[in-house]
């Protein structure tokens, strides 16, 4: 039975419960009705004993109506009734009721009541008749029948029918009068409780004493089991299990303890365990373990025991404290570990770090190498060839250069690429927040790729929300990077049609992101599209769709893989749409918050009215776009010769070719290029639109000699992609458009270069020419720290390479910051000049005390954008220019 027991589980203990519990309830609810049907049948016989003793000549000689008020009958039978009610105690009431045979209804004929009192009188209806069953009963079968306890204002009652027995009546005829015994019925209930209470006690009892008994055996047998289970656990546990008394002898050892130690348990058991620890184990250690476990708590750590051989050994495990019920300390359990292999593990473990660690420094040594000596060679290709491209060349000439430069420019991209993902796999890519315009992002990557678009007749276009704010913090480099990759990839696979770049923002809280903004970045293409199948390979690193050897695109494969750790760096997610043969849609988010950089004002031009003249198509759609959010009057024409039967326009934009170009020279003579702004009105005549309100919009790529054609016939000349508040701006009138030929600032600079790579020093040097710099060279540390000791007042800036023999650039500019050229230097502006990109030599820059940091190849505009932030802080420090 208790086998059975233990397979019981909580449901079928619970369901065995109930069982017992109803047959308790059934049992009782039984005995009750048992009592009840007694009391019935004392009250039927009550009932019938007192309808046999009235005679029914007494009621013969009754009328049943008020008339027999008044005669001795009637007298008679109410004195009869009353002494019949006082012979029973329970009776409350003896009524004579008297049924009519033709209508069966019942009338009330006397009853126990004294004279008087009654409020029924000899003749009235019994009302209550036909909600008596007991009574229809007894009119219906002419036996005794009885009803309730029933209830009322008085208390509980219950009442008695029976039949008056007419000896003259024909035998079987329905009895005509009928007997009405009220009695008490108070005390039903609790007879019936009185009885059914113990019946359910002793069937509970009966039922539930054994099932009781046979779950505690059950729990004493499982406490039992759990015993046995803990001892055979303990005892086969790995680890070492010992039970000492409050004076530190062992009361119990596991096998594992004897093995560990090398002891049997009868050798161990009674011994002080201090005699099996270290001898030197420090006495703060001890003193540690003894409060602690003293005090009640448990304590960790390690310490060392003895073998018999005298071996010393590393343990490391717990000394728990175990309590009586009163709370005071009954003895000590302790569980520890042989830490000998564990150990020996982790003395391999840390030489292998150590080696990681070396490899580690190594690779980004080797990073920082290659990074050096590749864009320092790579930094005079692309700077001599960017210069050779402002020199009148043949076309041959030019389309060579162009090839070199090109192809420069992707060895740096690649480059990039490889340190970029070192940089992620490393973990030490780091977000550089400030405010910064996600409009300007998108446009200046629009420009990078403007001209390899152009070359494959490839429209590129972009559009960004109205509620996308000015500007966010947000790290502008890595943003404009992931745009660059994704854009990049969308031109490089679409061989004709259109990549649009759109930008929307939602606010946070609708999208339930704890950020203010939420913006949403899409590259969509025209282009070949990928697969399903094998959209899952795009973001993986080093892998492309095309691997075959007649893939028809290059590249690492990386820029993908970047893309999508730098999005999740800045807390966003990327992911891709696409179908073999219909384009992609490249979509990344990012969670934002609004930066409190001032906004560009944005001049009203509504209701200007713009002539355009474009072939129809992509570009066409974007400007008709852009009018209608600028409230404009737009006047579509295909050709710029359709312009004059346009009607009246204010502004006209011209979409310029290579064909009109050399149309327009061949009409004017190949005259002389150039014409000043006064003279534009001269011009009105010999093309059909006035040149001084016209403007040509020409691809990125269109040749100088084709440019400074248009430049005769139109007010400016626009680069391809528009910047839309740039256009906006020039139609209102707030500043010039950019053109395609904007020459280069002049800063007026003394500056000081450090560089020992002559063919950079002769780069640097003409770039700042160009800039209208003079420039000093030196080729290494300690001559740049003589130099400025003969006049470091003669220098407004320093470029100083990283890489120098004799003393490198970090080292001198640390030199120049501790004052060891003269106090003047110590303010002096430094610039590092280096092709170390990692983030890692920018922060060793900072630290050194540089303020600016440029990376070879260098080029014209970031030398420029160098040489203006100098002169910014120039002119806040002390306002020289």
């Amino acid at each position: 039975m208790v086998a059975w027991a233990a397979q019981l589980s909580k449901r079928k203990i619970a369901v065995i419960w109930t069982l017992i519990l109803l047959a308790g309830s059934l049992a009782g609810a039984l005995a009750g009705w048992s009592a009840r049907q007694r009391l019935t049948a004392q009250l039927l016989d009550q009932a019938r004993r007192t309808a046999s003793v009235i005679s029914a000549d007494e009621l013969r000689g009754l009328t049943v109506t008020r008339a027999d008020l008044a005669t001795p009958a009637y007298a008679l039978l109410k004195e009869h009734l009353g002494r019949l009610e006082t012979v029973n105690p329970a009776a409350r009431l003896l009524s004579v009721l008297r049924v009519v045979p033709a209508t069966r209804k019942v009338i009330f004929v006397a009853d126990s009541e004294p004279s008087g009192s009654g409020a029924l009188h000899p003749g009235d209806d019994y009302v209550d008749a036909p909600l008596l069953s007991a009574l229809q009963q007894v009119i219906s079968t002419n036996q005794p029948a009885a009803q309730g306890p029933l209830s009322d204002a008085s208390g509980a009652w219950a009442l008695g029918f029976a039949p008056v027995i007419d000896p003259a009546a024909p035998p079987g005829a329905p009895a005509r009068d009928i007997l009405d015994l009220d009695v008490a019925a108070h005390d039903w209930n609790r007879k019936a409780w009185a009885e059914g209470f113990p019946c359910a006690l002793y069937a509970w009892v009966i039922l539930g004493l054994p099932f009781g008994a046979l779950l505690v055996m059950r729990g004493f047998e499982e406490q039992r089991k759990a015993l046995r289970n803990l001892l055979g656990a303990i005892e086969q546990s790995q680890s070492a299990v010992m039970i000492v008394d409050l004076e530190s002898c062992i009361e119990y050892a596991n096998a594992s303890l004897c093995t560990q130690i090398g002891y049997s348990r009868r050798e161990l058991l009674g011994r002080p365990w201090r005699d099996f620890q270290q001898p030197e184990t420090p006495a703060e250690l001890l003193a540690d373990m003894v409060a602690t476990v003293r005090a009640g708590n448990s304590w960790r750590g390690e310490w060392f025991n003895r073998r018999r051989t005298g071996e010393l050994y590393p343990v490391r495990g717990a000394i728990s404290p175990v309590k009586k019920r009163d709370g005071s300390l009954a003895c000590f359990v302790a569980v520890f570990e042989d830490m000998t292999e564990f150990k020996k593990g982790e003395a391999v473990l840390r030489a292998a770090l150590s080696r990681a660690e070396a490899g580690d420094r190594a690779k980004s040594q080797f990073l920082a190498t290659m990074s050096h000596e590749v864009r320092t060679p790579l930094n005079g290709i692309i700077g001599f060839t960017s210069l050779l491209l402002e020199m009148p060349l043949t076309p041959e000439q030019d389309e060579y250069i162009q090839i070199i430069r090109t192809n420069g420019e992707a060895l740096i991209q690649l480059t990039g690429d490889i340190l970029d993902f070192a940089h992620i796999e490393s973990g030490s890519l780091k977000l550089d927040l400030r405010p910064c315009s996600p409009r300007s992002c998108v446009e200046e990557t629009l420009d990078l790729l403007a001209v390899h678009a152009a070359g494959k007749k490839v429209e590129l276009l972009h559009w960004v929300g109205d509620n996308v704010p000015a500007a966010i913090m947000a790290d502008d480099a890595r943003l404009r990077q992931v745009l660059v990759n994704l854009t990049g990839n969308a031109v490089k696979f679409t061989e004709a049609g259109e990549v649009e770049v759109t930008v929307r923002a939602e606010k946070g809280s609708a999208v339930g992101i704890s950020a203010e903004w939420l913006l949403t970045f899409s590259v969509r293409d025209t282009g070949i599209g990928i697969a399903p199948s094998d959209q899952e390979k795009l973001f993986k690193p080093f892998n492309q769709v095309d691997v075959s050897t007649t893939r028809r695109h290059g590249g690492t494969g990386l820029g993908l893989a970047i893309s999508k750790n730098l999005v999740q760096l800045m807390g966003g997610t990327i992911s891709v749409e696409s179908y073999s043969g219909r384009g992609s849609v490249f979509t990344f988010t990012l969670p934002a918050t609004s930066s409190s950089a001032p906004e560009h004002p944005t001049p009203n031009i509504a209701g200007l009215r713009i002539a355009l003249a474009a072939r129809p198509g992509a570009f066409r759609v974007e400007f008709a776009r852009l009018a209608r959010r600028w409230q404009a009057q737009l006047i579509e024409v295909d050709a710029a010769s359709d312009l004059t039967a346009a009607g009246a326009w204010d502004v006209a934009f011209v979409e310029a070719t290579a064909e009109l170009a050399r149309s327009l020279a061949s009409d004017s003579g190949a005259r002389a290029p150039g014409v000043e702004p006064g003279a534009l009105r001269e011009l009105d005549g010999r093309v059909p639109w006035p040149v001084d309100k016209t403007y040509a919009i020409v691809p990125l790529c269109l040749p100088r000699e084709m440019r400074l054609v248009l430049r005769s016939y139109f007010r400016q000349v626009i680069n391809k992609p528009l910047h839309h508040d740039a256009m906006h701006d020039l139609l209102a009138g707030a500043r010039p458009a950019a053109v395609a030929e904007e020459r280069p600032a002049r800063f007026d600079l003394r500056v000081l270069v450090a560089e020992d790579n002559v063919v950079n020093q002769r780069l640097v040097q003409k770039l700042l020419w160009n800039l209208g710099c003079t420039s000093t060279v030196t080729e290494n540390g300690l001559a740049v720290l003589a130099e400025l000791k003969q006049g470091s007042e003669n220098y407004d800036l320093v470029l100083m390479d990283l890489h120098m023999p004799e003393l490198d650039g970090l080292t001198a500019i640390e030199k120049i910051r501790a004052g060891e050229v003269g106090p003047h230097a110590k303010g002096l502006w430094i610039a590092a000049l280096t092709a170390d990109a990692r983030n890692e030599q920018k922060e060793r820059v900072k630290a050194a005390g540089g303020n600016d940091y440029v990376v070879k190849p260098i080029k014209l505009g970031e030398l420029a954008d160098a040489l203006r932030r100098c002169q910014a802080a120039r002119k806040k420090s002390d306002g020289s220019v």
